[in-house]
């Protein structure tokens, strides 16, 4: 069943019959500037695009018809997206007649759209008054406990107070848990769960310093917690002649910290009467303030006793709104110009009974190591291929990738996490997920680390498929939902994979890279002028894996033609783990590796039948003029006579005619195969080349009993908390740093003198010592 074709509303006209918006600036980045850019063209509206030099991979700045370069995102007046005067002046030179601020940055700043509509630009938004009284939680629920008491509010104190012991004195008469929230934040930044009387202080310090930093203030309000709720929202439309529509709504209660991984519509858990209380109670709370534009009422859902409670107002354009736009068929982004350019929505005719068909379900992929408490990610995308790039999809069904990024795309520290957020739709819920677990497990994010397994194991889990699923679901399923849900069903491809990768690197890419050009292609592949040496032939490699547990398990991979028997078009493979090599071992773990290879004893030897059936290898020469070139290829295999998909790529392409380096450190080769639903990061090694760089690694290291706390990824210094040459304890809070919008504590592991390497405000990359611990 394919779904009808989304309606597009036309742009009004004004008085000399014209578009009343052709030129519109886009003041945000990335994925959802793209989308922004997409409806832009499908009305004829003239995009203009703005980026900062750290973000110059982005597609937002290909895809738009004009892009303004700003700087660095470091100059003295701070990160140019949230530089007011610098976009109006931006804007106003490049003639626009609106601005669209998207998500996140100043989308919600009431001095924004005032500045905006000061220089006679079109904001695309809701008024500066609206955002006002709804934009911040405390001044939103003053309000409506003033003027609308029908609409029910959560349990909780939002008054003025930020002194820690009368918010204690609060907190027992609410009762804990209790939620400490940033009165003028979202996105779960400045949110803080107090479980017990002992934690509030802490948490409240912590909750305000987010607060400040990302929205400018640090008051917090106080909020029973719902340890049973689920987290539902309704989509709203208002325009400039008093109308107000609910186009639905979303379930969001999949969420790790407080932010959104995983949204569907319409909500499975509701049913018809109370989806449409909630709705009435959200078009009434936009008709209360006469708003305008695109807006998202939040509510939480207590399952325990089936009632439900206001949370919040979004005054923008929503991350997951393409869940909406599926169910409805309305592109919310044209409407959202329809409105700004002085539309009547009652006479859109798609309007006046707005449908929900089939279901549909969003996906954010993030860069983050769910194995290390979601820690954000950075890197190169060495080889980005959408499932429906390929083939994987079904062309009737209703895919959508939004995203950003392309191969060769830096993932930042600068900026949030999401990579991509991926959207199905389909009929029926159990299709729509079935559709999403495929679309996961096909789309290949190879060189980041991402969450894409993860969210294959909260799709797959069994109580995903209970619709009274809470937003406890991933804290309460943790342990099991790190776990890989293709561990069994396909061991066997997790098994051989150092086996196939380092065949293809050392056989048909070696063939590739040679073509006939080379002098040497004439030359047998497992030559050596030692040809009684069994240990260093070219038909043996040794992988080095990281795998999900966060170590390195070495593999010692080998292949042969058959010599005897009738030709399968298989090649002998074998492959046996061996345990990581040491600088106090390295001599004896080499001699004893090479005598069990010329005596023909591996233990734990495992062997297949392998072959690479077709191949297509292209050399990727990124944008980005700090990196070097390196390969990507699509690769159909053979393990055992059945066929396999790789998505394979290397960190470099100076690798040699041999497929690897003879250098100490080896190769990196990532690869993607959809069975395992996401990439594996192994690195390829010569025999000789690995015990060589097992050795270079101890090379010089220091002999002095000083204990580094590094850098566990590019960040900023926010705070260094303790004076230098104070003593501290193990456990100890001595730091705080800052990375992809996450504040991440740093601790001390051991006793001793603290000395600081680093400054407040330092910017410093990933694996710098931030202190000595002495």
């Amino acid at each position: 069943m394919d779904p009808p074709a989304k309606f597009v509303a036309p742009l009004p006209v004004n008085s000399e019959g014209r578009p009343s918006i052709s030129r519109l600036l886009i003041a945000n980045r990335g994925e959802i500037a793209c989308r922004i850019i997409n409806t832009c063209r499908k009305l004829n509206v003239t995009s203009v695009a703005i980026y900062v030099d750290e973000d110059d991979t982005s597609q937002h700045i290909t895809s738009a018809n004009e892009s303004v370069g700003l700087g660095s995102i470091d100059q003295p007046g701070g990160n140019p997206y949230l530089n007011i005067d610098l976009i109006v002046r931006v804007a106003v030179e490049n003639r626009v007649d609106a601005i669209h601020p998207g998500y996140g940055y100043l989308s919600e700043n009431a001095a924004f759209a005032t500045a905006v509509r000061n220089a006679g630009i079109t904001f695309v938004g809701p008024s500066p008054s609206a955002m006002e009284t709804l934009g911040d939680k405390r001044s939103a629920k003053a309000h409506l406990r003033a003027h609308e008491p029908s609409v029910p509010l959560i349990p909780g104190f939002a008054g003025t107070s930020q002194e820690p012991a009368e918010l204690e004195r609060l907190a027992d008469e609410i009762g804990y848990p209790v939620m400490l929230k940033a009165s003028a934040g979202g996105g779960g930044k400045g949110m803080r769960i107090v479980q017990e009387r002992g934690q509030l202080r802490a948490e409240l310090e912590t909750a305000r310093s987010e607060a400040a930093r990302y929205f400018g203030s640090s008051d917090c309000i106080l909020e029973k917690y719902i340890e049973q709720g689920k987290h539902i929202e309704i989509q709203i439309m208002g325009d400039g002649y008093g109308n107000v529509l609910s186009l639905g709504e979303r379930d969001c209660s999949v969420q790790r910290r407080h932010q959104k991984v995983i949204e569907e519509a319409p909500s499975p858990w509701l049913d018809d009467a109370k989806r449409k209380e909630m709705s009435n109670v959200a078009v009434t709370i936009g008709r209360l303030l006469n708003y305008e534009n695109a807006g998202t009422v939040e509510f939480v859902f207590d399952v325990a006793t089936g009632n439900f409670y206001f949370l919040e107002v979004n005054t923008r354009l929503q991350v997951e709104h393409p869940i909406t736009e599926e169910v409805t068929r309305l592109d919310i982004v044209s409407l959202q110009l329809f409105v700004a350019g002085g539309g009547d929505l009652t006479r859109l005719e798609p309007l006046r009974q707005v449908k929900s068909t089939g279901h549909a379900i969003e996906c954010r992929l993030c860069a983050e190591s769910p194995q290390r408490d979601f820690y954000p990610g950075h890197g190169i995308v060495r080889r980005w291929r959408p499932a429906t790039a390929h083939g994987e999809v079904s062309a009737t069904s209703s895919v959508r990738f939004e995203t950003g990024i392309k191969t060769g795309s830096r993932i930042s520290i600068h900026f949030d996490s999401m990579i991509a957020k991926i959207v199905v739709w389909e009929p029926t819920r159990a299709l729509a997920r079935a559709k999403m677990i495929q679309v996961l497990a096909d789309t290949a994010c190879v060189g980041v680390g991402t969450n894409q397994l993860f969210l294959q194991s909260c799709l797959l889990h069994e109580k995903f498929s209970d619709p009274a699923y809470t937003t406890s679901f991933i804290p309460d399923n943790l342990s099991c939902l790190l776990s890989s849900p293709y561990a069994q069903g396909a061991s066997q491809i997790a098994s051989a994979l150092p086996l196939l990768a380092s065949y293809f690197m050392g056989t048909t890419l070696k063939t590739e890279l040679s073509g006939s050009v080379s002098p040497l292609s004439s030359i047998p592949s497992g030559f050596r002028n030692q040809s009684f040496d069994s240990v260093n032939h070219s038909g043996r490699r040794i992988v080095v894996v990281d795998n999900e547990a966060l170590t390195k398990q070495p593999f010692i991979c080998s292949w042969s033609k058959p010599r005897y028997g009738r030709q399968t078009g298989l090649d002998n493979g074998n492959m046996a783990a061996f345990p990581e090599a040491s600088a106090a071992n390295v001599t004896a773990r080499y001699n004893e590796l090479s005598n069990a290879l010329r005596l023909g004893v591996l233990p734990g030897q495992q062997s297949y039948g392998i072959a690479i059936k077709s191949c297509t290898v292209r050399t990727v020469r990124p944008l980005d003029q700090s990196l070097s070139p390196w390969y990507e290829a699509t690769v159909h295999a053979s393990l055992n006579g059945n066929r396999l998909l790789m998505q394979i790529a290397t960190e470099s392409s100076d690798i040699g005619q041999g497929g690897i380096s003879q250098a100490a450190k080896g190769v990196r080769v990532m690869c993607h195969v959809p069975q395992l639903g996401t990439w594996t990061d192994m690195t390829c090694f010569s025999i000789l080349s690995y015990f060589e760089h097992i050795r270079e690694e101890t090379v010089g290291a220091s002999s002095e009993k000083r204990r580094h706390i590094n850098a566990p990824m590019p960040c900023k210094v926010l705070a260094v908390l303790r004076d230098a040459a104070q003593t501290v304890e193990s456990g100890d809070k001595v730091m705080v740093v800052e990375s992809m919008k996450m504040e991440i504590n740093i601790f001390a592991s051991v006793e001793g003198v603290f000395r600081p390497m680093v400054s407040e405000g330092d910017a410093v990359d990933e694996g710098r010592a931030l202190c000595v611990i002495e």
